[in-house]
């Protein structure tokens, strides 16, 4: 479903029309948001789950400007906390999550109902319903709104195989009894909690303070382990070198080779490889 129409597209299926590929912010968009709430009601839908919900993570790439807290303030009664992977939300809140997905603000994610309905927010304000029924009001109503619905095999956001494929090793009971193993045994110390895709978090683990950081994680974030930090301060930061210098062309400037950076990423002794078994770069398989 978009605002272009297909009267203008050239052979090879590119939009060739006056539409601008930004949310105007006014009427188109509250037309997307319509038509979205168009759908969901012929499908009997007022609930919708976040799926993959990512947030830039050095830098953001919208064609919109950035806003603080990626657009999520005041969406979540936890703030953005409750922006996780499997968190359910009301209809209204779902379209408050395409709004900022079709502004292209910095957070995105997939809003779906089990196997009946699903919203997907593409690029240049292509947007991608699939539902379980005709949704033939919703059809007639969206091109009452001016938006022109297109039929499709699949949303290109639907899960691929490849998707479905990547199996890891769920967080269980057996999982943190072996990760206690490992921490005691002095072969872990670290976890990364990525609770978005593009932000993580990093808990520092002896046995006392698992218990309390398995209980603070994200739903449903991905972790993985990490051996625990160096005490070897000489071997992880050498001491520094004041650079020698040397005049050029009457003023003084360091040499380039004298400036490269050295010692490890903050401390982590990372491993070149994962444990193809339990998929952590400590293995914790037992």
């Amino acid at each position: 479903m978009t605002k272009y129409d297909p009267a203008d597209r050239d052979a090879h299926g590119h939009y060739t029309g006056p539409e601008d590929t930004v949310s105007d912010h006014g009427e188109v968009e509250a037309s997307y948001l319509r038509a979205v709430a168009a759908f969901a009601a012929d499908t009997g839908t007022d609930h919708l789950v976040v799926r993959e919900p990512q947030v830039p993570s050095l830098a953001h790439f919208g064609v919109e400007p950035a806003v603080d807290g990626f657009g999520l303030e005041g969406l979540f009664p936890s703030g953005q906390a409750g922006f996780h992977d499997g968190a359910q939300v009301p209809l209204d809140v779902a379209l408050e999550l395409v709004r900022v997905m079709l502004r292209d603000n910095g957070a995105w994610c997939r809003l779906e109902a089990d196997d009946t309905f699903a919203v997907h927010v593409g690029w240049d304000q292509y947007l991608y319903i699939s539902s379980s029924r005709p949704c033939e009001e919703a059809l007639a109503r969206t091109r009452e709104l001016g938006l022109f619905p297109e039929r499709m095999d699949a949303s290109p956001y639907a899960f691929g195989e490849e998707e479905d494929q990547d199996i890891q090793r769920p967080g269980d009971d057996d999982f943190w009894t072996d990760l206690h193993r490992a921490v005691v045994s002095g072969h872990a110390g670290i976890l990364e909690e990525t609770h978005l895709e593009g932000a993580s978090r990093w808990h520092h683990l002896d046995r006392d303070t698992i218990g309390p950081v398995r209980v603070g994680l994200t739903p449903r974030a991905r972790l993985a382990v990490w051996p625990p930090l160096s005490t070897d301060i000489a071997a992880v930061r050498p001491p520094l070198r004041r650079p020698r210098r040397r005049r050029v062309a009457g003023r003084r400037r360091p040499h380039p080779q004298r400036h490269r950076r050295r010692g490890r990423l903050r401390g982590i002794d990372r491993p070149d490889s994962q444990c193809t078994r339990c998929r952590t770069a400590v293995c914790i398989c037992g």
